[in-house]
């Protein structure tokens, strides 16, 4: 994540470029070794967050291509550019979605916690 963040305060596109490429092989990485390691809603769970990571990733990959993209000499190069701007607007899409979704199952695993807890309280409070 932090390397994302650096790769959006450098100024040069091919860095930003090289950098996209490696935090989405990472992400990529990480998730087989979570499929190996996890099971069921964690695996999912971690899926979501590895999801929106990876596609911040290629959101900045697609960034740098717009870049090249912008002042073109010829029309088909103009409708990369658009497709390119079009797909990272879905992606901007996906990657709240599932943000909102992960806030969301914080939420109730939080809440999960917290009943526990006060639940295992209140049980040993009350056997006194």
């Amino acid at each position: 994540m932090w390397i994302l963040l650096l790769a959006g305060l450098l100024q040069s596109e091919i860095f930003r470029a090289v950098l996209a490429a490696c935090c989405t092989g990472l992400m990529i990485f990480q998730w087989l070794i979570y499929r190996k390691t996890d099971e069921g809603s964690q695996l999912i769970f971690l899926s979501l967050v590895l999801t929106a990571l990876g596609l911040s990733s290629v959101w900045l990959g697609f960034n740098v291509a717009l870049f090249y993209t912008y002042d073109p000499e010829s029309e088909r190069v103009w409708a990369w550019h658009m497709l390119i701007s079009r797909v990272q607007e879905v992606i901007v899409w996906a990657v709240a979605a599932s943000a909102s979704v992960l806030a969301l199952w914080v939420l109730v695993l939080l809440a999960r916690w917290i009943n526990k807890r006060l639940f295992a309280a209140s049980k040993t409070s009350g056997e006194s």
